[in-house]
């Protein structure tokens, strides 16, 4: 796995989440295809060879807005997280997303 492994492609920070951590029935969506071979937005970011939704041309797309919009507190905090990452670039905002969630190092 690369340094990307907790970064979904929508903006949700894995490294927080207990089914990633503890490999319950989650490795993230860069490696998970199972699970999520369902999601449009990780197609799409793979079919475009995108590291993240942020890097499209499209940025913020319909599909996106629909799936930030949706009332879950994670898929809004996952927008947030592509504008910051965005404005501080990934390796500073997983460093970021490590010391908030607790999870650097493990």
């Amino acid at each position: 796995m690369t340094h990307l492994e907790k970064l979904s492609y929508c903006g949700i920070y894995c490294g927080g989440c207990l089914n990633f951590k503890k490999n319950y029935n989650c490795q993230g969506c860069r490696y998970e295809e199972n699970m999520l071979s369902d999601c449009p937005l990780r197609a799409c970011a793979i079919a475009k060879e995108l590291i993240h939704c942020g890097e499209c041309e499209e940025f913020p797309c319909k599909e996106l807005i629909e799936f930030y919009e949706d009332g879950v507190p994670l898929h809004d905090l996952a927008y947030k997280n592509i504008l910051r990452i965005k404005e501080i670039g990934i390796d500073k905002w997983l460093i970021e997303q490590e010391e908030l969630s607790g999870s650097k190092g493990k």
